[in-house]
């Protein structure tokens, strides 16, 4: 299933949010849905609008609402058809379908699958000489996938270093101008790793490597196949003689905390910490049913997603909740969100989600970010990601202790990328 997943700009004055990409296609039916780029708030017809509020509170809790959700489909297309008294009625019969609802059936996981590495180029930091940065390539569901591997250039023999997987945001690679920041998570004594994801070229902007941009096998899928990426990805490195194994911590934004918190939970135990920054789509529900409502518009992929039966689509969003798998979470977490733009579907899952961890006993750390924005971490120079990366590097040293204890010295975080030669160049 296509995705959607970008910078927000314009909502809330973010610089993140999400985009569909093109081909996306939309379920016959939903297409005056699709017309408004953020929901106009206004159902016409009262009887699929009293359909629509019943379904929210079951949908939400991750119930079997199949039956009632297809007459919501099939009313939809009645309607679009100009059959509005057929849909009126298909709508009220939905409304006598949500009694003695069940839970979803249970998630049907598969073995984690297992990744190894080929070196594909070699990199360096300019303003951080100490910190090597190689390109990999692994395969993962048959699939060619890309990442970056950066650790210390200088390791002390027959060490292991504890292991950070890094989990960007959006859906355009991993940003250039952030691989200073991992370098320093690096000099604190981590390894570090970060996929680009299914579907995605490595870099933004664009790096030649053997005389081409190299782009991920694959179609992005919106936290399913992208887990998958993250959980063969993190194998691989324990292959390494470097890094410790069995072992590792999460540090993610938007969207890729959303699929590092998935990954942590799939890992169990041996997920020792994670921290996330604006996790998007941490309740999928939440954020469906904003589109069957009118609302906030923050899934702009949910039309093509749709068009799967009803069937798969609730299996799917399950399988891609962290709020309906939050039982298999077995590490301490750090829940960041940025404060300046509450009230939003990011709030809202963030207080479903803590409800769960609250009535499962879990240990988080919820920390609303004075003056945050949703790409906080990304502007690293400002005092909100200060704010946030003090508090950070102090949670990481206490649930998942770097080798060493030195700090990083400052030395700004907008270092170029210089590229070796014999292997790749920037365009």
């Amino acid at each position: 299933m296509k995705a959607c997943r970008t910078w927000w700009g314009i909502l809330w004055g973010l610089a993140l949010m999400t985009a569909a990409l093109a081909g996306d296609s939309v379920r016959p039916g939903l297409e005056p849905l699709e017309k408004y780029s953020y929901g106009y708030g206004l159902i016409e017809n009262a009887d699929e609008q009293a359909l629509v509020r019943a379904l929210k509170e079951p949908f939400l809790k991750g119930l079997n609402v199949q039956a009632a959700m297809q007459a919501w489909f099939d009313g939809r297309l009645q309607s679009s058809q100009g059959k509005e008294e057929a849909a009126t009625a298909t709508w009220k019969r939905g409304l006598t379908l949500l009694d003695n609802l069940e839970e979803l059936p249970p998630t049907a996981w598969g073995p984690i699958p297992d990744g190894s590495f080929r070196v594909r180029a070699s990199f360096t930091l300019s303003e951080k000489p100490d910190v090597a940065l190689d390109v990999v390539e692994w395969t993962v569901d048959g699939l060619k996938q890309y990442g970056v591997l950066l650790y210390p250039v200088k390791r002390k023999p027959e060490v292991r270093y504890p292991l950070i997987l890094y989990c960007h945001g959006a859906a355009f690679g991993l940003s250039l101008g952030f691989m200073p920041w991992l370098a320093d998570v690096v000099r604190m004594g981590y390894v570090v790793i970060g996929p680009a994801m299914r579907g995605e070229e490595l870099f933004t902007p664009k790096v030649l490597i053997d005389g081409k941009a190299l782009t991920c096998e694959g179609e992005i899928e919106n936290l399913e196949g992208e887990v998958n990426d993250c959980l063969s990805m993190v194998k691989a490195a324990w292959k390494l003689p470097y890094v410790r194994p069995d072992e590792f911590a999460m540090v993610g934004h938007s969207f890729g905390a959303g699929v590092g918190l998935l990954t942590a939970a799939r890992f169990g135990a041996k997920a020792k910490a994670v921290v996330s920054y604006d996790a998007w789509l941490v309740n999928p529900q939440r954020y469906y049913w904003d589109r069957m409502n009118r609302g906030a518009n923050n899934w702009l992929s949910w039309a093509d997603f749709c068009n799967q039966d009803v069937a798969s689509q609730l299996a799917g969003l399950k399988k891609r909740s962290i709020i309906l798998n939050a039982n298999m979470l077995q590490c301490p977490m750090l829940l960041f969100m940025g404060g300046a733009y509450e009230g939003s579907v990011f709030h809202l899952s963030h207080d479903d989600f803590r409800k769960v961890l609250d009535k499962l006993g879990k240990s988080y750390v919820y920390d609303l970010i004075p003056n945050g924005v949703h790409n906080t971490v990304l502007y690293t120079e400002s005092e909100p990601a200060r704010y946030a990366l003090k508090k950070q590097q102090a949670f990481l040293k206490r649930h998942f202790p770097p080798l060493a204890s030195e700090e990083p010295k400052a030395e700004g975080n907008t270092a170029p990328l210089k590229v070796d030669a014999q292997n790749a160049a920037q365009p």
